[in-house]
């Protein structure tokens, strides 16, 4: 018996050893094959990783913070309970892996068709972002009681979730003036 992977190799090594010409040239063929499918699906996905890295690891974050956050709340509430935990945070885990494939088999299709895909790229991004963080500022505003986040900055990921405009997050004109918190002279 042994391992699939070793006889496959030694089986074509003795083919183009001591096989017919037709055999060689096949085995051959197999044994270039197969590591080049490997290495392509492993250079996409190290390219797509790379591309990403920031947003994942920052998505990762947001998930544990969101997380702590959660536990802290219903331990303050009294509400806490490790099966719904575990439960809630597999659930959202899971939703954020599926929508974060959808979304990105969504850009490389408009991409494909040299439509601009900043946009829905960015909105996507902020969308899928906003899930697990959202949920742990809102916590945090439950456990301070409101003092903290602002309401105003819950209020633009709200305006964002309905409507998908990442304008919401720009800064506006008078936020731009005297922001040094000091009177006019």
């Amino acid at each position: 018996m042994g391992n699939p992977i070793i006889n496959f190799i030694v089986n074509n090594l003795i083919s183009i050893h001591s096989g017919p010409a037709y055999s060689k040239a096949f085995s051959a063929l197999k044994l270039a094959a197969v590591p080049a499918v490997g290495l392509s699906i492993s250079e996409r996905f190290t390219g797509w990783y790379v591309e990403s890295f920031v947003f994942i690891w920052m998505l990762g974050f947001a998930l544990v913070a969101d997380l702590i956050v959660g536990i802290w709340k219903h331990l303050l509430n009294e509400t806490f309970s490790p099966k719904k935990m575990l439960w809630g945070f597999g659930q959202k885990l899971g939703l954020i892996i599926l929508v974060y494939f959808l979304t990105e088999a969504f850009i490389q299709i408009i991409s494909d068709a040299d439509l601009d895909s900043v946009y829905f790229k960015v909105a996507t991004k902020l969308m899928i972002f906003i899930y697990p963080a959202g949920n742990a500022l809102v916590n945090v505003g439950i456990i301070t009681k409101g003092k903290f986040p602002p309401l105003g900055f819950l209020k633009k990921f709200e305006k964002f979730n309905n409507t998908l405009d990442v304008n919401v997050f720009k800064q506006k004109e008078d936020e731009n003036k005297n922001t040094n918190n000091n009177p006019s002279e």
